[in-house]
């Protein structure tokens, strides 16, 4: 089996530009945020990044003992960094740009961003929620009324607001309609949570039993 070479030290790894325009499909702004920050945070874990911007790996000093080694490894810590930190800038809007010149690191500048849209992301969870608990099929199928549910769900737990199961039950079933009675009784009756594929599964089977009858 052939050898496979081993990386002694950060500063030996490459260093690595990232493309936001080709890797990251989400411009960032107030309502993408969550969506901006899980795909780059997926980026810098694949590329084995993330270190930089969590702060765990801090820019390594000079020692004057070892004056050659530490000042290599200080000038790649620097030019991956810098390369990070364009890649943040190139992703924010040009109308908050100003507000990141002042940091120097790509850890200063998440941060920055986070407090930026944090606060932005809970008045998303709000509208999120309201928009879930008013949520009805009215002429849709149920296919495409628990599609719109289910959207609702997954950027909910983007932005660390995750619905449980058993809300979500009571939302869809609040939703349906006075036609979906007779299934929903027994839904609400279940003695354990019910997951949203098998809610989906048994109203999709309730209406086209419906539309057969009808037929």
């Amino acid at each position: 089996m052939a050898n496979i070479p081993t990386i002694s030290s950060p500063f030996e790894r490459p260093i690595i530009p990232i493309n936001v325009v080709t890797t990251i499909n989400e411009k960032l702004t107030p309502t993408t945020f969550p969506q901006w920050r899980v795909q780059f945070e997926a980026l810098l874990i694949g590329y084995g990044l993330i270190d930089f911007v969590t702060g765990k790996h801090q820019c390594p000093t000079i020692d004057a003992t070892n004056s050659t080694t530490s000042k290599v490894a200080n000038s790649h810590w620097v030019c991956q960094d810098k390369l990070l930190l364009h890649a943040i800038l190139a992703s924010a809007p040009t109308t908050i740009t100003p507000l990141l010149i002042s940091w120097k690191t790509s850890q200063e500048a998440w941060i920055a961003l986070t407090c930026l849209y944090v606060g932005k992301s809970l008045i998303r969870a709000m509208q999120l929620n309201k928009n879930l608990t008013l949520s009805t099929r009215g002429s849709r199928t149920v296919t495409k009324f628990l599609q719109g549910v289910k959207m609702i769900v997954i950027e909910l737990a983007i932005i660390d607001h995750p619905v449980l199961d058993d809300d979500l039950t009571l939302y869809i079933l609040n939703g349906l309609g006075l036609e979906f009675r007779d299934i929903a009784a027994p839904i609400r009756a279940w003695e354990t949570s019910m997951k949203f594929e098998e809610i989906h599964d048994l109203l999709v089977a309730h209406e086209n039993y419906s539309i057969l009858l009808e037929a």
